[in-house]
């Protein structure tokens, strides 16, 4: 096996199979990356969501003082 690495089919063969190698292993990063990159935007956007949730729950008017306040909309 190893004297056929050395003959010219072989080495062509050597090479074919480490270039396969390197663009494989450059293809699994780039994806690796991507779908990391998708899921740090997916948590900023849900922690965005819940920032804006929050404050306007904090922006409310929950005074009781308003309880019985006439808000215009007629009601039988």
């Amino acid at each position: 096996m190893i004297p056929f690495l050395f003959t010219p089919i072989g080495k062509y063969l050597v090479f074919a199979g480490f270039a396969f190698m390197v663009l494989t292993a450059i293809y699994v990063k780039v994806r690796q990356d991507a779908a990391n990159e998708i899921k740090a935007q997916a948590t900023i956007d849900a922690l965005e969501r819940t920032q804006n949730a929050i404050r306007a729950g904090d922006n409310a008017a929950v005074s009781p003082d308003r309880l019985l306040q006439d808000d215009g909309n007629r009601r039988d």
